[in-house]
């Protein structure tokens, strides 16, 4: 190869080499001025321990919307304790008959349909509140609870909680 063309293919080689680091330094710096929303419950913190603290906070909800934000929180909270009472009632009667020396179907059927029928009762119930809790907020503060919700769900995963020993 003569000298020429080797001068020739070394220029494109370092104008190649030159456009990729110029396109990587490009993307990097991109990636670091692009605002990003980083998760809001990572690392675990035990200051976001409070969900409607931290709805609250990060909804800025006025000091009415926080009035009647905890109303409807506390009324959820009651009607949800006498549900999960009565489903830990029916649940002990219900294994409590099942290993009986004389099993009663028929009772154990009743159980476990009013069971069922609690649980239900109770997915209702969030439902209702939801309805409330958004029906207290503006569309923006809306949109927010949409993906505060995600996050606070994703939080909670049981993948994602911290190993007990």
């Amino acid at each position: 190869m003569d000298i020429f063309s080797q001068h020739k293919v070394l220029t494109r080689t370092i104008a190649i080499l030159v456009l990729l680091n110029l396109a990587l330094v490009s993307f990097f710096v991109w990636k670091e001025l692009k605002p990003r929303h980083e998760p809001l419950l990572f690392p675990k913190n035990e200051k976001y321990k409070d969900v409607s603290g931290i709805l609250k906070q990060e909804l800025e909800l006025n000091n009415q919307q926080v009035k009647q934000f905890d109303a409807i929180r506390e009324d959820y909270f009651n009607k949800e304790i006498q549900l999960k009472q009565t489903i830990k009632d029916d649940k002990d009667a219900m294994n409590q008959e099942m290993f009986n020396k004389e099993t009663n179907e028929s009772t154990i059927m009743m159980l476990a349909k009013r069971i069922a029928s609690n649980e239900y009762k109770m997915e209702l119930l969030r439902y209702s509140q939801a309805k409330e809790l958004k029906a207290i907020c503006s569309p923006q503060q809306q949109e927010r609870f949409e993906s505060l919700v995600k996050e606070i769900r994703d939080y909670f995963r049981p993948d994602n909680q911290p190993i007990k020993r």
